[in-house]
């Protein structure tokens, strides 16, 4: 255990801390029981992730930063604001599910007031939306403070999407703080089969301008100095950060696995005694916070409170089945009514398709400063000294020429050959309220993109 407590960590936020981790355990348990009576369709735990992500919570400025979790981030969601009502109502798939309206997977968080980016079941693919979602910082007159954290587990950091998140976040120095939260296995495959090295915060040593720090994730005090240099390495602006935290996982992958088929014994006790749960309440009673009674008081409490609203989401309705199609078309716009039956009215001289690309961008950018135009070779010239020496690409195809020039860098500009984060980008500087325009540059080179296109821009 650390051997001193950061003196912003008195006793109300001490027992704040455990009192968040302990219910994301009840609230695990809960659900596992609910699964295993039938009652709940699938259920996936962050039980040995509490600490860090507790730390974490306590860091992030909720409704400030945005935030985009994983799977596992259950007592990040309780720490930013979310209750144990928000969560059970999800994982019984009630229609007054905050997050999806009872439409989404358990464990799938959102929250517009929070500034939480819901995430779908394909891993990865948040990366790319964080580095969009803290680009899009730039670009809107917001606090030069405003961090995007983004949380993964260590597996999916073996996906394309994260380097090429990463290589963006570096290129542009993005406050992009990185949480990867490592138990040893995706699912069943140890780390060392999974990364090279067995530990991604090294491989990571190359990149420019990147924090990387590496800590015990399930000790809460040592959690949460790294998050809070993390988070102040990110607010200050000098870059992205990213905190390898080791952790647990004391329950299998899912109730879909049994780790018992590829974890030996020796391994889960080792993991047992490192259990936050188990050790954070320790230190709480040795540090002074709390005697047994007190911390005895507290379970009780949040043991009571589970059960009793357990009780009330089991009551409650599912969707409705025409609820399929809320938010699936514009509430505001109809492309089917009188309003677009009208005439063309032509003016000006004969053009090529490309010349009407060309103009109808700079004209809606005129129009709309939230729109953003971006892709490979889209830019004038991305060296701007030299934009007054040089004709300037503005795309291969040239529709996008001239707009670097009239709108700036900030607005059109060159991304790396990278399909996916292009797309991926996209979303994080849309999901904040902008108007991205990426171009593919040729077709052939759509399918690396396919994933954030599928799974995410059309979901």
């Amino acid at each position: 255990m650390a051997a001193s407590v950061p003196e912003e960590l008195d006793r109300e936020t001490m027992i704040r801390a455990f009192r968040i981790m302990y219910l994301a355990r009840c609230l695990d348990d809960r659900e596992v029981l609910l699964k295993r009576q039938n009652k709940i369709f699938f259920q996936i735990s962050g039980a040995g992730h509490e600490a860090i992500q507790a730390a974490a919570g306590l860091v992030l400025h909720p409704g400030h930063d945005w935030v985009l979790p994983y799977y596992r981030d259950r007592a990040l969601m309780l720490s930013l604001g979310m209750t144990a009502e928000d969560m059970l109502l999800q994982a019984v798939g009630a229609a007054r599910d905050p997050s999806s309206g009872g439409r989404q997977m358990p464990s799938h968080w959102s929250s517009p007031a929070l500034r939480v980016i819901t995430g779908s079941s394909p891993t990865g693919t948040q990366f790319l939306h964080a580095v969009g979602c803290a680009q899009g910082k730039r670009l809107q007159n917001v606090p030069e403070d405003e961090i995007t954290l983004v949380a993964s587990g260590e597996g999916a950091t073996s996906e394309g999407e994260f380097w090429e998140a990463m290589n963006i976040a570096c290129i542009e120095k993005l406050s992009a703080l990185f949480l990867v939260e490592d138990n040893g296995y995706a699912i069943s495959v140890p780390v060392e089969k999974q990364t090279a090295g067995g530990n991604i915060a090294r491989l990571l040593e190359g990149f420019p301008s990147l924090l990387r720090i590496e800590v015990d994730g399930t000790n809460f005090i040592d959690s949460y100095r790294a998050m809070k240099h993390a988070a102040d390495y990110c607010r200050g602006n000098h870059g992205p950060a990213l905190v390898h935290a080791a952790v647990t996982r004391p329950y299998s992958h899912s109730l879909s696995d049994d780790e018992r088929s590829y974890k030996p014994r020796l391994e889960r006790e080792a993991e047992a005694a490192r259990d936050p749960i188990k050790t954070f309440p320790e230190l709480l009673i040795q540090q002074g916070f709390l005697d047994r009674q007190s911390l005895e008081r507290i379970t009780r409490q949040i043991d009571d409170e589970v059960a009793e609203i357990t009780l009330r989401v089991l009551r409650e309705p599912p969707p409705s089945p025409d609820s399929i199609y809320t938010f699936l078309y514009s509430d505001k716009i109809d492309p089917q009514s009188d309003a677009f039956d009208v005439q063309p009215q032509y003016r000006g001289g004969p053009r090529t398709m490309i010349d009407s690309i060309n103009q109808t961008l700079a004209e809606e950018m005129r129009r709309d400063e939230r729109i953003v135009v971006f892709g490979e070779d889209v830019a004038d010239c991305s060296r701007e000294q030299y934009l007054e020496e040089v004709k300037g690409k503005g795309g291969v195809f040239k529709a996008t020429a001239g707009l670097q020039r009239e709108f700036g860098s900030a607005r059109c500009f060159n991304s790396p050959i990278a399909e996916a984060s292009i797309i991926g980008r996209a979303v994080g500087l849309a999901a904040r309220g902008l108007k991205p325009v990426p171009e593919i540059q040729f077709f052939d080179y759509i399918w690396p993109a396919m994933m954030q296109l599928r799974d995410e821009v059309a979901n």
